[in-house]
């Protein structure tokens, strides 16, 4: 129960001190609501998502700006450690006896739940718009989301851990930013690319949880990708936790 324990002591360390500061939570919901409402209409006209269901633009491009939400609000968590660390408050809670996962996973799952209540918020706006689903599906759905964005947030927190600057951390987001959106498949189909960049996506977890949710609100609850999208997720965690627990254990002043 230690693991457990510390875990929620640190979501609530966590969510108290960003709520001092809502701004960023704001920021990052605004965006993806500004595409949904200036993108959307002009992908219609063009034509960006052919295989649409019913003919709604917006059914196809609102599983994409909610994987665009997740990464937005988690891929720059890390940042909150770079500046932990530049205080030395990491290095004081890392000598605690507290659980070293728990230290990441509480800042994990508050990024999660924050990603849960801004896809809610997307959903209640594009429902009007266009966008339908079961019950069952955006269940599922839900739970794609929160699993992508809880490997997200731990690899980003491991880089925060891991990088000894914060220009590193910047530098390395900012490289890798347009890569994991382009080939995300959320804003143009990356069925109609070529081949190379067709390719490249499917090493992207965000392209599978795109997949997922399209089918997903959809309708289609046995599709192959909603299993792929998990198991992209999952490996995100694991691969976040065990970096961020050896950048912790490794960690120097």
């Amino acid at each position: 129960m230690t693991i457990l324990t510390d875990t929620v002591t640190h979501l609530e360390r966590d969510a108290r001190a960003k709520l001092r500061t809502p701004w960023p939570y704001v920021e990052s919901l605004a965006d993806p609501l500004l595409l949904l409402l200036l993108f959307a209409p002009l992908a219609a006209a063009v034509g960006a998502a052919p295989d649409a269901a019913s003919g709604s633009t917006m059914q196809w491009f609102a599983p994409g700006i909610l994987v665009i939400m997740a990464f937005g609000t988690c891929a720059f968590i890390g940042s909150g450690l770079q500046e932990e660390r530049a205080s030395g408050a990491l290095e004081r809670i890392a000598a605690t006896p507290t659980s070293r996962s728990a230290i990441l996973a509480g800042r994990a799952l508050r990024a999660a739940l924050t990603v849960a209540v801004q896809g809610l918020v997307i959903v209640a706006v594009t429902t009007p718009l266009g966008l339908s689903f079961s019950v069952v599906g955006a269940l599922v759905a839900a739970v794609v989301l929160t699993a992508l964005a809880v490997g997200i947030a731990f690899l980003s927190l491991a880089a925060g851990v891991a990088l000894g600057s914060a220009y590193a951390f910047w530098g390395v987001l900012t490289l890798a930013y347009t890569p994991l959106i382009v080939t995300s498949g959320a804003l143009l189909p990356v069925q109609v690319a070529p081949d190379w960049l067709y390719a490249l996506s499917r090493a992207n977890p965000m392209a599978h949880a795109v997949d997922a949710l399209r089918a997903l609100f959809a309708g289609n609850l046995a599709d192959p990708s909603i299993v792929v999208a998990l198991a992209t997720a999952a490996a995100m965690i694991v691969a976040g936790a065990a970096l961020g627990n050896h950048a912790l254990r490794h960690l120097r002043a």
